[in-house]
């Protein structure tokens, strides 16, 4: 099972990547990273690492007096990948297969990551939407995710970041009029994605958006908002987005499907795949539980 021990090495460059953000220089790095280490000496070592990275992140933000240092690369991201949108609209319309190349889509926005060793100098979205559409998922289940949007009445669609949320957007358009109720993040924690920023692409005009009450960048139900639960018990399933809702929801007692890429060793390795492979995980994936 994975711990946040085997995140330390991730963990360790968020801190000073956010650093960096909020002051430009490496200066601030002598007074924080000892703090972060120190926070992280106190923690249970079966914390999801999800949990660990909000704790992290809290201790650096009251440091720098920076609620959200992503905020300038939230918007960037947000805009290229509406810039993109009549683009993965047109991969659909001319596709053999709409259907994957919608799941294959919403799973290609998951590169959009800057919780793990992503800048933006590394991410080519359109390099990344290519080859993920060429690509077959390591564990596919596409077929039965289908099967599932068929004959299901309300559908939980967990979010990710931002940026990505106008991929899910893609994909939630291909699977209209189903009842969808859209998650996202109560506060700014990384690049995940809040309510301001789905309205901002536009997914509040589609579908029922709401916070799930917490920071984790991930899905913690022991943080989540009644309002959340009560949404969450009300579903047919789950479509969980990326790897912190991989990490924190392995035990909900609900049908899920995961889409996302492996996208850190920790995750590839617990999963049994290779770094950088895309998947589609549902069934009764019980290995699972992080």
């Amino acid at each position: 099972m994975e711990t946040f021990y085997d995140c330390i090495p991730c963990l360790l460059h968020q801190a000073i990547t956010v650093t960096k953000m909020s002051y430009g220089n490496d200066e601030k790095l002598k007074e924080i990273i000892p703090q972060v280490l120190k926070s992280l000496a106190t923690l249970n070592m079966n914390t999801p690492p999800p949990v660990v990275a909000r704790d992290m992140h809290k201790v650096i933000r009251k440091i720098t007096n920076n609620l959200d240092p992503y905020k300038n690369l939230k918007e960037e991201y947000n805009q290229k990948a509406l810039d993109l949108y009549p683009k993965l609209k047109r991969y659909i319309e001319i596709s053999q297969n709409p259907f994957e190349t919608a799941v294959k889509i919403a799973i290609a926005g998951n590169i959009i990551d800057f919780g793990i060793t992503m800048t933006p100098e590394k991410i080519s979205l359109i390099d990344n939407i290519e080859e993920i559409l060429l690509k077959k998922p390591f564990i596919n289940d596409i077929k039965d995710l289908k099967n599932e949007i068929n004959k299901s009445s309300k559908i939980l669609y967990l979010a990710d970041n931002t940026g990505e949320i106008v991929f899910d957007r893609v994909f939630i358009e291909h699977i209209l009029p189903k009842n969808i109720t859209f998650v996202v993040k109560k506060s700014p924690i990384l690049n995940d994605a809040t309510y301001e920023d789905a309205k901002f692409v536009g997914l509040t005009e589609l579908v029922n958006v709401i916070n799930n009450g917490s920071d984790v960048p991930g899905t913690y139900l022991k943080e989540c908002s009644q309002e959340f639960l009560e949404e969450l018990d009300s579903a047919d399933f789950i479509i969980s987005k990326g790897q912190g809702n991989f990490e924190t929801l392995g035990n909900v007692n609900k049908k899920v499907f995961y889409l996302l890429k492996a996208k850190c060793p920790c995750v590839a390795n617990e999963i049994g795949c290779a770094l950088n492979d895309i998947l589609v995980i549902g069934k009764n994936y019980v290995e699972v539980t992080v």
